[in-house]
């Protein structure tokens, strides 16, 4: 078992629906409201990004991020 931190497993789960629903990052930045760039940022793995910016761009797609405590 490999464990990542939660924004690297959210990053995923959003680049992985991208890729289901056909989303291309220019489709998710105009969804959004932001700038193409932004959505590079958002979808680099390298990137720090805030997990509430991640959950903006799941609501753009109609999903919603939730965690849980174990």
């Amino acid at each position: 078992i490999v464990e990542l931190p939660v924004s690297v497993v959210s990053k995923v789960l959003l680049l992985n629906l991208m890729v289901d629903e056909k989303v291309r990052p220019v489709d998710l930045a105009k969804k959004m409201g932001v700038r193409p760039q932004e959505v590079t940022r958002i979808l680099d793995l390298h990137h720090n990004t805030k997990i509430d910016t991640v959950s903006n761009a799941l609501r753009a797609l109609d999903k919603s991020l939730s965690l849980s405590l174990s």
